[in-house]
C-alpha cells in the first residue's frame, strides 16, 4: 500500500508500516490543496488535524482504503461519506487518556489554589496571602461525567487524592474496575 503521512506522528509507525513493505511518503509540508492534487495515489492517510478531510476532500480520493487519525477524535473527518466510498476509519481513542487525567488535575489543582490569579500577582509584585489561600482536594467530591478513556483515566488519577469520585456513563451499563467510586446508574 501507498500511505500518506498529512501529520507528524511517531516514527514508530512509518517504521513498522515500511518493515512490513509498504510505502510511505511524508507531506508535513504541504497544504490541503496540495495533498487533494495527489491523493488519488495514495491507498491510507495518516492524519491529526491538520485539516478537514471533508465531503469534496474525499471526492479526490478515488483508491482511498483508510483514514487513521492519530488522536481519538473523528471530528475532522466526514464519517458518512467515507463509508459511502468504503473507507475504513481508524483513531486511538486510548492514546492521550493519561496527557488528558493529567491535565485535568493541573486545572482543578490550578482552580482550587489560585495559581495562575496568584503567579500574575506576584509577578506584579502582589502578595494577598489570605485572598489567594488555596483549598486541598482530600475529602471533596468530584463528579465526572463521562467514564471512557479519559474519564476513567482522570478518575484513576484523583484517587490518590483522597477524593470521592462520582461518575455518570450513559453508555456504559457495568464498570467492571471502580477504584472504589461511586457510580450513577442509568434509570
Amino acid at each position: 500500500m501507498k500511505i500518506l503521512f498529512i501529520d507528524k506522528v511517531h516514527r514508530k509507525l512509518q517504521e513498522h508500516l515500511e518493515s512490513s513493505g509498504h510505502y510511505c511518503q511524508l507531506a508535513y509540508d504541504r497544504n490541503q490543496k496540495e495533498v487533494t492534487e495527489i491523493i488519488a495515489d495514495f491507498d491510507g492517510i495518516v492524519i491529526r488535524s491538520r485539516f478537514k478531510i471533508d465531503k469534496d476532500f474525499l471526492a479526490h480520493c478515488t483508491n482511498l482504503k483508510f483514514i487513521a487519525r492519530a488522536g481519538s477524535g473523528m471530528e475532522n473527518i466526514d464519517s458518512k461519506q467515507a463509508q459511502l466510498q468504503n473507507i475504513n476509519l481508524f483513531n486511538a481513542p486510548e492514546g492521550n487518556r493519561q496527557a488528558v487525567a493529567e491535565h485535568c488535575l493541573a486545572m482543578l489543582l490550578n482552580l482550587f489554589n489560585h495559581i495562575s490569579r496568584t503567579d500574575k500577582q506576584v509577578r506584579n509584585g502582589i502578595w494577598s496571602r489570605e485572598q489567594n489561600r488555596g483549598i486541598e482536594l482530600n475529602g471533596k467530591t468530584v463528579a465526572i461525567i463521562g467514564y471512557g478513556n479519559n474519564g476513567s483515566a482522570f478518575a484513576k488519577v484523583l484517587s490518590g487524592f483522597g477524593c470521592e469520585v462520582v461518575t455518570y456513563d450513559k453508555y456504559i451499563k457495568n464498570i467492571k474496575n471502580n477504584y472504589g467510586f461511586r457510580f450513577i446508574k442509568k434509570q
